[in-house]
């Protein structure tokens, strides 16, 4: 992945608006994935494709440390409280977070099953093929289940890559950049929260 480093040291910073915008944008155009990764992400593109003409994208972010700093809770029990406590400990200055009203004020990200509840609401048929995109997901294949079993054809990059992903594993940037590429490929994106891959998507 190539990172611009010293992006803060301007020329000036009392740059016109306009040429501040130009430099941001050239940065921004400038911006290409190393061929390694832009390769796997249009091989798993070329997958999808070959099975359906059209997919759908699903960004999931349900990783254990972020439900534990966010506060919420996705309906796993006294197991999952306690070990989200657990996690919540790795940070001194958290305050203590009412998990159901978190909820209802929209500040969690949509479990599996609330998007694929929305997803038939919004009239998608269970013969729709989706990608998922996601990091490690509390709970593991449990926590997919109710998603599985409203679209059976779901697919992800560990599906879909097999042994090519290895070279990748070591790096969460890398494997974020692969799930990037192919949302980005997708006819249909849907995120179940408002983080940085929706944000850079759109």
């Amino acid at each position: 992945v190539l990172q611009l480093t010293k992006f803060d040291y301007r020329l000036a910073n009392n740059i016109d608006e306009d040429l501040q915008k130009l430099r941001c944008r050239s940065n921004f155009h400038a911006l290409r994935f190393t061929e390694p990764i832009q390769a796997l992400g249009q091989k798993l593109v070329k997958k999808m494709r070959q099975m359906a003409n059209r997919f759908m994208a699903v960004h999931l972010r349900l990783e254990p440390d972020m439900l534990a700093f966010s506060g919420c809770y996705i309906g796993g029990g006294d197991k999952e409280r306690y070990e989200l406590r657990e996690i919540r400990k790795r940070w001194e200055t958290l305050p203590d977070i009412d998990a159901v009203g978190e909820r209802r004020r929209g500040k969690c990200p949509l479990t599996p099953h609330e998007v694929g509840e929305m997803l038939r609401a919004l009239g998608f048929e269970n013969d729709a093929y989706i990608y998922v995109a996601s990091g490690e997901i509390y709970g593991g294949e449990e926590t997919l289940e109710p998603l599985k079993g409203l679209f059976p054809n779901l697919y992800t990059k560990e599906i879909l890559a097999n042994e090519d992903l290895k070279p990748f594993l070591p790096f969460s940037s890398c494997l974020a950049a692969i799930d990037y590429i192919v949302c980005d490929e997708s006819d249909v994106f849907v995120t179940n929260n408002n983080g940085n891959m929706a944000k850079i998507l759109a």
